[in-house]
């Protein structure tokens, strides 16, 4: 009787397919993105000639995204995230005169199309006075911290600090707390926009409330879009609103310490306020 054959080896199954990694906790995602920011800042303050002003804007810029970022975790934070907000505030505001020096060039050179022809005539002369201020500032600063590497300095400072902060204590909820809060901060300024809408400080508030929630609702889109603002962005007020900051600055520089004559200033001061007052109208009314 023939040998029956053996039987073939049994076939090895297919490997296991690997686990998809593991996404971020909420906490853990949110302090990458404030540290991103804050090496982002230290490395804008590095810049170097003509590209500082620039380099001063995207600073602050990214100053702010951090804040916006610890107001989103404030609850699982705790006091000590508290303090460092409070600490980054202050260099953020220590840097704004740099800061509006180069916006008021700008604002200067976005004018030209609706300047009325003689005020065209005299903006080269208005952005020259402008740039020989913006030089002053920025020299200023460079004198009392050379290269800023003081603030530099700082801003990795604060890195470690948040870095040591308690994130994993930090829950979904937290964060879609934070964003109802902002939802109602913005809605109240708007509110009090409406009861008082010559008021400039009402204005400037609800710009920054804006500004906040766009900030937040950029981060979450990329991190965790269901913790989005539930009534989105207006982007429409937010473009409004940053238009019109031109006109406040200019009129914050047609006061008693210009640095343009009486007849520029004069000029510069009617238009500011024209354009200021239909931006406003729109707004107000939508």
């Amino acid at each position: 009787m023939p040998k029956a054959s053996p039987a073939p080896p049994p076939e090895a199954s297919p490997p296991e397919p690997a686990p998809p990694a593991a996404k971020p906790a909420t906490g853990e995602a949110l302090r990458d993105f404030a540290l991103a920011e804050l090496a982002n800042a230290v490395r804008q303050l590095a810049r170097e000639g003509d590209a500082r002003h620039s380099g001063v804007h995207q600073a602050r810029k990214s100053l702010r995204r951090v804040r916006a970022t610890l107001a989103l975790a404030r609850r699982g934070l705790g006091g000590p995230g508290r303090r460092l907000d409070e600490e980054l505030g202050r260099l953020c505001r220590g840097l704004s005169p740099l800061r509006d020096g180069q916006a008021l060039v700008e604002a200067l050179g976005r004018l030209g199309p609706t300047a009325p022809p003689a005020l065209q005539a005299q903006l080269p002369q208005a952005i020259g006075l402008a740039e020989a201020r913006r030089e002053g500032l920025l020299a200023r600063a460079l004198a009392r911290d050379p290269e800023f590497a003081r603030r530099r300095a700082r801003i990795g400072q604060f890195a470690g600090r948040l870095a040591r902060l308690p994130w994993g204590e930090v829950r979904d909820k937290h964060v879609a707390r934070a964003v109802a809060r902002s939802e109602r901060r913005l809605a109240r300024a708007r509110k009090r926009v409406a009861r008082q809408p010559g008021h400039d400080e009402r204005w400037h508030v609800l710009r920054r409330r804006l500004r906040r929630l766009r900030q937040q609702d950029h981060l979450l889109l990329g991190l965790s879009p269901s913790l989005r603002p539930a009534g989105g962005v207006p982007l429409d007020e937010a473009a409004a609103l940053g238009e019109a900051q031109d006109d406040v600055l200019l009129l914050r520089h047609c006061g008693s310490h210009s640095p343009f004559p009486p007849d520029l200033r004069r000029a510069l001061r009617a238009l500011a306020r024209e354009r200021l007052q239909r931006v406003r109208d729109a707004t107000n009314g939508a």
